[in-house]
């Protein structure tokens, strides 16, 4: 029994954590305070974390452990705040939380710095730019131009290649329509009006598909450097 409690709690737990929506009594009833605390330390939560969750409880007539919270959340800083994982966050150019107590602050700062300024070059910013993901605000001052410098070539290859791939998703869907239109003309019953109509819109398809083959013969010519 000790041990599907426990089960239930873990469960009720990893709900609170993801911080869905709906919260039910049942999550309430079985959740292991301490433990939630705990897992919102080692992510570098602010213990204010617990106020969402705790009020969804209360409106259930279910009072959350706050003490057990708070000294759970205490135990997860400890975690969080190393200066291993300092560093790791800034080699991955992620944010921090200033959440860290004074006696571990110091450490923390200590190997995000180092972290950071090892993410901070013009490579980093290019692989950034690249992925085509939003620029990272994150590097010092010293370090900034060099890391944005690789993020613009980055992002401007991105968007080249990402223009190439439109104008080639284009061109395919001009050719499938076109084989369409092609079929219908040759469809028996139809008027005169009705075939008109459908050389018409093959005349603009082709139109189309031409100046789209102009443009991507232009972009294959006009590489970025």
């Amino acid at each position: 029994m000790k041990k599907l409690m426990s089960v239930f709690s873990v469960m009720a737990v990893l709900v609170m954590v993801a911080g869905c929506a709906s919260v039910s009594k049942e999550d309430c009833l079985v959740t292991d305070w301490y433990e939630l605390g705990r897992a919102d330390g080692r992510m570098g939560k602010n213990r204010t974390a617990l106020q969402g969750r705790a009020k969804a409880c209360l409106e259930h007539g279910i009072s959350a452990d706050r003490q057990a919270y708070y000294a759970g959340h205490g135990q997860g800083l400890k975690s969080y705040c190393t200066e291993q994982n300092g560093f790791d966050l800034g080699q991955k150019g992620l944010p921090f939380n200033t959440v860290c107590p004074l006696q571990l602050d110091a450490g923390f700062r200590a190997g995000y710095d180092k972290g950071i300024r090892y993410y901070c070059s013009e490579s980093k910013g290019y692989e950034l730019g690249y992925q085509g993901k939003a620029y990272r605000y994150v590097c010092p001052p010293e370090l900034e131009p060099e890391f944005r410098a690789g993020y613009e070539k980055g992002r401007e290859l991105y968007q080249y290649e990402a223009e190439l791939a439109s104008l080639h998703r284009q061109l395919k869907n001009i050719e499938r329509k076109t084989r369409e239109k092609e079929k219908q003309l040759y469809a028996a019953n139809l008027t005169d009006a009705q075939r008109s109509q459908i050389r018409a819109e093959l005349r603009d398809l082709d139109l189309r598909y031409r100046d789209v083959s102009r443009e991507l013969k232009y972009l294959e010519v006009h590489t970025p450097e």
